[in-house]
């Protein structure tokens, strides 16, 4: 299955080296991640840096999310590539499917190999290093699919940034608080498994129709 010579898989390729091609928009929210992650301790004493970590983390996290997703579809709309995918025989949602991974490969999963680093820094236990890693696992698939929904309502406007801001961060929220309650609970010897569930059937909901809303919501933009 192709479209305009690509098919699903090349066309997440393609996206995957143009985005590394942009190697300083691709670095600078990994570099604001470890920037402000690292200044936290050195605002807090150090008995409550490890309390303290996971919040700092997933609040930084979030933010680079954000950082990372004002040019999401803003060039192809601008360049008029989004109008070829729009007429292509393929679905739209397959191909903001596919460009939406390559955003979480380029820009997401480096969070993830320096993590291991922040909780060295954090003075974090590794129980608690690992419930972090795997909140953040299932929540940023949420967090990529509310910010790409911004980015699409938001590709043709000049205030585009703004706007993705003020409609990812509240629905975000809950997203956070309970990806903060995964780690609180097991910090605390208990069950974090509830707040697991949600956040787990939140990223299945959100990666099953996520990029269909994304695409029907390009097309509104475009129109």
């Amino acid at each position: 299955m192709k479209v305009n010579g690509f098919s699903f898989r090349r066309y997440f390729f393609f996206c995957l080296r143009l985005l590394f091609r942009q190697r300083r928009e691709v670095a600078l929210p990994l570099f604001f991640f470890l920037l402000v992650s690292s200044l936290f301790p050195l605002s807090f004493a150090n008995h409550a840096v490890p309390l303290l970590a996971p919040a700092a983390l997933w609040i930084t996290a979030l933010l680079s999310i954000l950082l990372s997703l004002n040019n999401l579809f803003r060039e192809d709309v601008e360049d008029g590539f989004m109008e070829q995918l729009m007429v292509a025989p393929q679905p739209l949602g397959g191909l903001v499917a596919a460009k939406m991974l390559a955003h979480w490969v380029a820009y997401i999963l480096p969070m993830f190999v320096c993590l291991p680093l922040l909780g060295l820094w954090y003075n974090m236990p590794s129980d608690t290093l690992f419930v972090l890693s795997l909140s953040l696992l299932l929540g940023t698939p949420t967090l990529l699919v509310l910010g790409a929904l911004a980015a699409a309502l938001a590709a043709g406007l000049k205030q585009g940034g703004t706007l993705l801001i003020l409609i990812t961060l509240p629905l975000a929220t809950p997203i956070l608080l309970f990806g903060l309650t995964m780690v609180d609970m097991s910090q605390n010897g208990l069950s974090y498994a509830a707040a697991r569930d949600f956040l787990a059937a939140m990223a299945v909901v959100s990666i099953g129709i996520g990029p269909l809303v994304t695409a029907a919501s390009l097309r509104i933009g475009m129109d």
